[in-house]
């Protein structure tokens, strides 16, 4: 299977807005939020119940390789913010920086994002194809406005 699409877990999103789930997308802790890079073994499931890193199909796939900073679990993502965007009412996004490995040799499909407290995963983000590294830059970089994840509020007209 391979990683075609983007997407946020289902799951995730209805327990919060049922009130049952806090997600703090916006706590800036380092280390509160992960990222685990994946290859195209893994066959993901956007209506799984309680996506967890390291519960199936969680529990294998993950990249294999070797980078300065990456280990198994991945990289610590720092936050900068998640609010409305500036310009563009009824638009949220979340800011993180830019994900920098040096010296990589690892071939990935997707990045799982998950809280590191509890290992909850919320998205998991499609690369477009494989992105591969022998020994160079492995970077992921975020828009800088749009963010690593985007949401519209707003719904359709009728």
């Amino acid at each position: 299977m391979a990683i075609t699409r983007s997407f946020q877990f289902v799951w995730p999103q209805v327990q919060l807005y049922n009130g049952e789930l806090t997600l703090d997308y916006g706590d800036t802790t380092p280390g509160a939020w992960m990222g685990a890079l994946w290859t195209g073994a893994v066959t993901p499931l956007p209506s799984q119940a309680t996506p967890t890193y390291g519960v199936a199909p969680w529990d294998s796939g993950e990249v294999s390789g070797s980078a300065p900073g990456y280990d198994t679990g991945g990289v610590p993502l720092d936050v900068i913010s998640f609010g409305e965007l500036a310009g563009t009412p009824g638009k949220s996004a979340w800011l993180v920086d830019p994900i920098l490995l040096t010296e990589a040799t690892l071939s990935a499909e997707g990045l799982l994002v998950y809280r590191s407290s509890d290992d909850l995963a919320v998205a998991l983000f499609a690369f477009g194809g494989l992105y591969d590294s022998s020994d160079g830059d492995f970077e992921i970089e975020p828009d800088p406005v749009e963010g690593l994840l985007r949401r519209s509020h707003l719904g359709p007209t009728f």
